[in-house]
């Protein structure tokens, strides 16, 4: 089907799906600005409006939200959405605006969705046709090209259960767009699945307080990861081998049986006793116009003769000395030599992937018995015990912050502002306004412990990181003060909505871990409690 319009013309690409009956349909897009540009085309367009049916229908799923629908329906798609049946669906909206989408489109109320790929993998929302307007993706380190299981996880969204015979999936031209891409990936085999598992503080306490260090090890080395890591150590060692092979052959062949060590010491001294033969030449030719009655000349002659004795004495230790090959050794060795780096370097390539999972748990042990956290038996000490409870992703930051008192303030708003501060993660939240935040002076301390913990993670290559974000922490303070509107949150920063209600949603994570530890820590815990009443309040809801 030829498709009559420019790759940025969404208007005249879904009035193309309608007039094929192709829709409720997804279209994939990289990025999420290009999802909101996308959807802010409409404006512009003279769409119909979708049957009163319809708008009734999503009318009714947004009054099943009475706590966040104020919000909703303030969003500014809002009028698109029930009037035209248009929404973006994307990490940075808010978690209800996403779940009315979603139930929008599941009730074939919708006619188009824009989303980036993440829509594609654990979500329900059934549609007739897909649109794919990229053939790569942005990630961390910039654009990619799309993988088999992702085109796969994305065409697969085509075709609704009981309700279409067949799906469709429509590639359409753009900037990002390669056809020769999406054909291999679309006859390649889905790439394998990798773990993401890994050894970090919170395993090695939780672990090391039910079982030996030995029943550690055994059960690591029956984990998924570890079991890839092995497959993809027996995949080098063929490689190793065959150098190994070369290695070995070359050593019999040589009479100093390793050429390239052997040969490294013998060349200096081989050219140090040409240079002092070739002196000593020059002596003897010039005897007849030297005077070696003289006592500083004939020193100096002398000399010269007991350092070629010398050199000629030093060589003859070595077997190059009388061998036949030693003319063509210097090329020779120097590949053997580049052998040999390549077979070390394979050879721990190897064992660190063999045993690196058990080495990065070794680390792990390292830095907590540094701290106190274990005891030289590998055994938890009390404040290990109640640091095992803290799953988070550095459990010696937050626990350090504990014992240091940082975090025992005088309200539950000021713990909320700095344990935003800690879990904002990668996102920046940059606001509009600086203004001096009192609450936020305990950061000082804060940076110097993580500091001093980098230091020691870096002395035993133990790398685990570490966030202080001031401005994720004002926006914390003015939020958990229980009287802040949203919209007045969200015009504090250039932050978009649904990476601020990320922000608020990682925090009460982290203060759900401090109220876990009432045993140990009871006050800490109860002021855990209160921020979180005070943060998880509409429409920050998951």
């Amino acid at each position: 089907m030829r498709l009559p319009f420019e790759p940025a013309s969404f208007p005249d690409v879904l009035d193309t799906l309608l007039q094929h009956d192709l829709t409720p349909a997804i279209i994939f897009l990289p990025s999420r600005r290009g999802c909101d540009e996308a959807v802010d085309s409409f404006r512009r367009t003279r769409l119909p409006d979708l049957s009163g049916e319809q708008q009734r229908r999503i009318a009714s799923i947004v009054a099943e939200y009475p706590d966040e629908a104020t919000y909703v329906e303030q969003h500014r798609q809002f009028f698109l959405l029930l009037r035209k049946g248009i929404a973006a669906h994307h990490a940075g909206q808010l978690p209800a605006w996403k779940h009315v989408v979603e139930r929008a489109m599941a009730a074939g109320a919708l006619r188009a969705v824009f989303a980036t790929s993440t829509l594609a993998a654990g979500i329900d929302m059934p549609a007739r046709s897909v649109v794919i307007t990229a053939s790569s993706l942005r990630s961390d380190d910039g654009h990619r090209d799309i993988k088999a299981f992702e085109l796969a996880q994305m065409t697969g969204r085509a075709g609704r259960r009981g309700r279409d015979r067949v799906g469709f999936a429509i590639f359409v031209p753009g900037p990002f767009q390669d056809m020769h891409v999406i054909a291999e990936k679309l006859l390649s085999p889905p790439e394998p699945v990798e773990s993401a598992f890994d050894a970090n503080y919170t395993m090695a306490l939780n672990l090391l307080q039910k079982m030996s260090p030995q029943a550690a090890r055994s059960l690591i080395e029956r984990s998924f990861r570890h079991f890839q890591n092995r497959k993809l150590a027996d995949r080098l060692r063929p490689r190793l081998q065959e150098v190994k092979a070369l290695l070995d052959a070359d050593a019999e062949q040589c009479p100093a049986g390793d050429r390239a060590l052997t040969f490294a010491a013998y060349r200096p001294i081989a050219r140090e006793l040409a240079a002092a033969r070739k002196q000593l030449r020059r002596w003897q030719n010039a005897k007849r116009q030297l005077d070696l009655d003289d006592p500083d000349t004939r020193a100096d002659y002398d000399a010269a003769v007991d350092t070629v004795r010398r050199l000629e004495a030093a060589t003859d230790d070595f077997p190059c000395s009388t061998c036949s090959q030693v003319g063509n050794c210097g090329p020779r060795a120097a590949e053997i030599l580049e052998a040999q780096r390549r077979h070390d370097h394979l050879a721990a390539r190897c064992s660190e992937i063999e045993n690196g999972l058990w080495e990065r748990f070794r680390k792990c042990v390292a830095v907590l018995q540094h701290y106190g956290y274990l005891d030289r038996h590998w055994q938890p000490t009390p404040d290990g015990q109640w640091a095992a409870q803290l799953r988070v992703d550095n459990a010696v930051f937050v626990g350090e912050l504990i014992r240091a008192g940082i975090l025992d303030v005088e309200s539950p708003r000021h713990l909320a502002a700095l344990c935003g501060a800690i879990a904002a993660e990668d996102r920046e939240f940059p606001l509009y306004e600086e203004t001096r935040a009192e609450y936020l002076r305990p950061l000082r301390q804060v940076r110097g412990i993580a500091y001093a913990i980098a230091d020691v993670q870096a002395r035993y290559d133990n790398y685990c990181t570490m966030t202080i974000d001031y401005d994720a922490g004002r926006l914390l303070w003015t939020w958990a003060d229980g009287q802040c509107a949203w919209e007045t949150l969200l015009a504090m920063t250039e932050a978009v909505e649904g990476d601020v209600a990320r922000l608020l949603l990682r925090t009460s994570d982290l203060l759900g871990q401090l109220a876990g530890l009432s045993a140990s820590h009871p006050r800490l815990a109860e002021q855990a409690r209160a921020a979180i009443y005070a943060i998880r309040r509409p429409p920050v809801e998951d």
